[in-house]
């Protein structure tokens, strides 16, 4: 079983990123990365935020079909991240439909869409390379589904990269 691990951020004391695998797995044909982004959490979506996030990152320490992920949060600004690449979109979206992860989605949705909250999600096809952490952030930030405060903004935009 792969394990997670924290990488400091040393500009920051009030920041850090969590791997698990390698981002520099060889990507099968199919695979997709999934890019979820929150900010503005205030302190309590912060702490709620990190703790359901704690029972999802032990379920994809058992799930093979994960290629890699990456979270990564700061408290100023309120901002939380997370990366996934996948074997393939469907193996994905059975991760996100099921279990623990969709119980959080379901009961614990106001994290994410009240509030001051911006939210954005995005999934496409990689073709090449996983994308940097800052990559991904611009990427779902200009291309991604995007909510404030619970309303949807703006549709995800289809593009190709990576």
């Amino acid at each position: 079983m792969q394990k997670w691990v924290r990488h400091e951020d040393p500009n920051n004391k009030y920041g850090a990123t969590f791997t698990l695998g390698d981002n520099s797995v060889s990507l099968p044909k199919g695979a997709v990365v999934s890019v979820t982004r929150g900010e503005n959490f205030n302190i309590p979506r912060l702490i709620i935020n990190g703790l359901l996030n704690q029972f999802i990152m032990k379920a994809l320490t058992k799930n093979e079909n994960l290629l890699y992920a990456e979270l990564t949060g700061q408290l100023q600004g309120g901002v939380g991240q997370t990366l996934t690449v996948w074997k393939d979109p469907k193996l994905m979206n059975n991760f996100r439909t099921k279990g623990f992860h969709n119980f959080s989605r379901r009961f614990f949705s106001w994290i994410f869409y009240s509030g001051s909250v911006k939210a954005y999600f995005h999934t496409w096809k990689l073709t090449e390379t996983i994308p940097s952490s800052d990559e991904a952030g611009k990427f779902v930030i200009e291309n991604g589904r995007f909510f404030q405060g619970g309303k949807l903004i703006r549709k995800a935009n289809h593009h190709k990269v990576g």
